[in-house]
């Protein structure tokens, strides 16, 4: 009876431990997904958010979360060194990043995993400043975004196409919310935005009378970027806007390193394409990904290659949901 009893222990014993074992080797089959954003509270991070609590309510992976960054450019370094799975950038960046130009020292081999939307950019100012459009910028205090980030590079972009550079301003360097802040107490007479709505737009407008900085005679000029397009800053993007502008069309995108497993690739834009709509209803961003998916079923795959090409994984997933052939 002895006999049995430590037997029968043993193999209950035995059982457990397989038991455990099973789950942890299960748990290890699934990965965990990093994804590298912008700041706090941006757009960027409050996207990610979203498809990474999709991620985990789904059961395909262990862990997924949204990490803050300086923004696109860090973004594709972290990509490279394998310290993120998936990272925010637009088109300006990804383009750079691959081909190794300024700021990159170097060429990254990313590729493109999913369209993350098409925002306008342009600059706000007090309701009553004496700026019209962007070329009454010259020699005013303009919050560029942070220092290194997307934002202040953008920035740079445009004040080249137009001829000028930060000499010609001066450039305070406050991301959204603390720029939007310095433009509503007086200590800034514009702020470089996009994607809106956002929260710190959202604040200004509500606390202050702002209005957009049409592009004036400068439009042609800045359209003249390949990376840029043009769109519509919608009127009802902010308080106080209340007409259609033409405005900087800034294609954004999910990212990954050409040696991310196709696996992962394939669940990050399934989740995208089976999302988007349902993100929209928090960040109305994800509602632009529509154009984009549209365009792919019209173009093909260049509509989707971001200033990238399109990762295997991710081909798969819209071969699936019909937006590829």
């Amino acid at each position: 009876m002895k006999t049995l009893m430590i037997r029968t222990a043993i193999a209950a014993a035995v059982a457990l431990a397989t038991t455990l074992a099973t789950g942890a080797a299960m748990a290890q089959s699934k990965p965990d997904i990093r994804i590298s954003t912008g700041r706090q509270g941006g757009a960027y991070y409050n996207m990610a958010a979203l498809v990474a609590d999709a991620l985990y309510r789904s059961g395909k992976v262990n862990s997924a979360t949204a990490e803050s960054s300086s923004g696109g450019p860090e973004n594709m370094r972290l990509l490279s060194k394998g310290t993120v799975q998936i990272g925010a950038t637009d088109m300006v960046w990804s383009t750079k990043a691959r081909a190794g130009a300024k700021p990159f020292k170097r060429k990254h081999d990313i590729m493109t995993v999913a369209p993350l939307g098409v925002w306008p950019l342009f600059f706000v100012t007090p309701a009553d400043s004496s700026i019209k459009t962007v070329a009454d910028l010259r020699g005013k205090r303009v919050a560029v975004g942070a220092r290194g980030s997307g934002m202040e590079n953008h920035t740079r972009n445009i004040f080249a196409a137009m001829g000028m550079s930060f000499d010609d301003i001066k450039p305070i360097y406050l991301s959204f919310g603390p720029g939007a802040r310095a433009v509503k107490d007086g200590k800034a007479d514009a702020q470089f935005q996009c994607c809106a709505p956002n929260p710190a737009l959202t604040e200004l407008s509500e606390l202050s009378k702002v209005r957009a900085v049409g592009l004036g005679s400068m439009k042609s000029k800045i359209m003249a970027v390949p990376v840029y397009g043009e769109t519509t800053l919608k009127a009802g993007a902010f308080k106080g806007h209340d007409h259609d502008i033409p405005a900087i069309a800034d294609v954004n995108g999910w990212y990954a390193d050409k040696s991310l497993s196709s696996d992962i690739a394939y669940l990050y834009a399934k989740t995208i394409i089976e999302n988007y709509k349902t993100f929209a209803k928090k960040m109305p961003q994800f509602a632009t990904v529509a154009q984009v998916l549209d365009d792919a079923k019209k173009r093909g795959i260049k509509a989707l290659e971001i200033g990238a090409p399109l990762h295997p994984g991710a081909i798969r997933a819209y071969k699936e949901a019909g937006i590829l052939k």
